[in-house]
């Protein structure tokens, strides 16, 4: 990145330049120690020349260039004016007491001492003076200037950061090669890098990956092989991590921990989905070969009972859901849940407690098909069981903590400890209603947050996202959150295939989408607007296929002229 501006060498100038600088600030998100160098050159060296350059009558131009590449600031400028090298100003005596110094060279003094390096040459034939400062960052603030390490502790940043090697590629040249040993991971600090795989000899590229992303974490956690080859589109810097540091950095940082994570699960989706599409397509070929040879008659009856047994799994989970909903007085409730594929991963449920609390439940397990499908069932029993096993002998507050701490509690430890090596999780938002006062007590287990939407269509709130989901961490705490339903208000649950639904030419639906779709509809009652939501998403879909699992789950209450 480059840019530079070029003023005339008055009083207006300096002004100008900051201005400039303020610019680049912005623009291309300098670190602060880069922004400090700039204005510094600006505000000493621009102003010398100005103050002491020209003379009133043969003013020029001051030219102020400056270039942002490779983590390496370079800061050049230039002028007519009379020549003067600032490694010549004798640096400022700071043996003595302020008020006896000499004035002046304070400022060309912080100017050398700041910069990494600093270059003068005067050409006497065009009579231009050229001042070239540049300043490189260190370990520290590359990573600190990353978003992926800005809610890490500054601590533990300062503590890694010189252990850490830099590792410089090359565009074309190999990180990695599909086999290696996963012993490090390598967070990308500048360029661009590629994931390739061969299919029957021919190369396929995977994902690409940019500055300020993770590559390599999944070999590192489960030391398994490198399961593709990682190559160097333009030449790039990357930083290793071991186990140790990885761990570390996990470990200081629930927000890091909960990025990864959705990294990880963001790429084992993109890799079902393109696994799905290679299988329906050979597949495809399969049937047309043997249709043609008239050969397949056992393989279509292999087929035919596969689909069948899988239509009853799927007879078998739609009976999972809620077949009425309940509508406590003042209330309705509607909701929806269409699988990807034969069985999905997404359900929710209601549950309907003595003293008619209603509990709601949407949830969404790791990946799709039958496992997720299985886990959905699992975690379903578990969590209507342990709802209705704590007693009712407390205040409606405290029983109602209990009741979500207890279910989700037990559901999550259970599955952690007798299902924790099929490395399947679930998100989870668990609400207690109470339709007579409107209050709705809840716990989010890193699920997508539920939309508190106003009576005019307006986002009132994101409510809380909560803890990770269920089935990571053994003896997970859950923190309980408390919200008041005012009349008129909806609230709108949902799983990410409503929001990351794409249409053919790749674009996803989205919150913004999501929530100007609500705010146009707001007026419709909860079982109209579940459908109209529904429907939005399949025709922003335009017949592409369904990518993921959607769910979809609506509260309404009331208000006083509907009731």
């Amino acid at each position: 990145m480059q840019r530079q501006i070029s003023v005339f060498a008055d009083w207006n100038a300096v002004t100008e330049l900051l201005a400039f600088s303020d610019a680049l600030e912005t623009d291309w998100q300098l670190p602060h120690d880069y922004v400090y160098l700039l204005r510094l050159v600006i505000e000493e060296v621009a102003t010398n020349i100005v103050k002491y350059g020209y003379d009133d009558q043969n003013r020029d131009q001051i030219q102020l260039s400056c270039r942002y590449e490779q983590g390496v600031l370079t800061i050049i400028i230039r002028d007519r004016g009379y020549p003067f090298d600032p490694h010549d100003a004798p640096p400022p005596d700071l043996g003595r007491e302020v008020d006896q110094r000499t004035i002046g060279g304070l400022g060309l003094f912080f100017v050398r001492e700041y910069a990494d390096t600093l270059q003068y040459r005067h050409d006497p034939a065009s009579g231009w003076n050229e001042l070239i400062v540049t300043k490189t960052m260190t370990m520290l603030d590359r990573l600190r200037s990353l978003p992926l390490f800005q809610v890490v502790p500054e601590a533990i940043l300062a503590e890694l950061a010189p252990r850490l090697a830099e590792c410089r590629l090359a565009a074309g040249e190999i990180l990695f090669h599909q086999g290696d040993s996963g012993t490090e991971c390598f967070v990308i600090l500048s360029g661009a890098v590629e994931v390739i795989t061969f299919v029957n000899g021919t190369e396929l590229r995977l994902e690409v990956f940019h500055a300020g992303q993770i590559i390599g974490e999944m070999s590192l956690i489960d030391q398994s092989p490198r399961s593709a080859t990682v190559r160097a589109i333009e030449p790039s810097r990357l930083v290793a991590l071991n186990e140790a540091v990885f761990a570390t950095l996990i470990g200081s940082s629930p927000a890091l921990a909960m990025t990864m994570l959705r990294s990880i699960v963001s790429r084992v989706r993109n890799t079902n989905q393109r696994m799905i599409h290679n299988l329906e397509r050979k597949n495809a070929e399969l049937l047309a070969a043997y249709q043609q040879l008239q050969a397949a008659q056992a393989e279509l009856i292999r087929l035919n009972r596969l689909e069948e047994e899988l239509d009853v799994a799927r007879r078998i989970q739609q009976s999972f859901l809620p077949r009425v909903l309940p509508q406590p007085a003042g209330w309705r409730i509607a909701g929806f849940s269409r699988g990807a594929q034969a069985v999905g991963g997404d359900f929710f449920d209601t549950i309907t407690l003595p003293d008619g609390r209603v509990g709601l439940v949407v949830a969404d397990a790791c990946g799709k098909g039958v496992t997720a499908a299985l886990f959905v069932a699992l975690s379903r029993s578990l969590l209507r069981a342990a709802s209705q096993a704590v007693g009712m002998a407390q205040s409606p507050g405290s029983i109602n903590t209990s009741i979500l701490l207890h279910a989700v509690s037990l559901t999550n430890d259970y599955i952690c400890r007798e299902h924790g090596d099929a490395n399947m999780f679930i998100t989870l938002f668990y609400g207690l209603l109470d339709p007579l006062s409107g209050t709705m007590t809840y716990v989010n287990a890193g699920h997508n947050p539920l939309l508190r939407i106003a009576r005019n269509g307006d986002v009132v709130e994101e409510l809380h996202e909560g803890s990770l989901p269920i089935g990571i961490v053994a003896g997970q705490t859950y923190d309980v959150y408390e919200l008041q339903i005012q009349p008129g208000e909806k609230l709108v649950a949902f799983s990410d295939g409503i929001t990351e639904a794409m249409n053919p030419a790749g674009e996803l639906f989205g919150d913004a989408r999501l929530q100007a779709c609500l705010q146009t509809l707001c007026q419709q009652p909860a079982p109209d607007l579940v459908t109209a939501v529904v429907a939005a998403v399949d025709t922003f879909a335009a017949g592409a296929p369904q990518a993921d699992d959607i769910t979809l789950l609506i509260v309404e209450r009331l208000s006083d002229g509907q009731l």
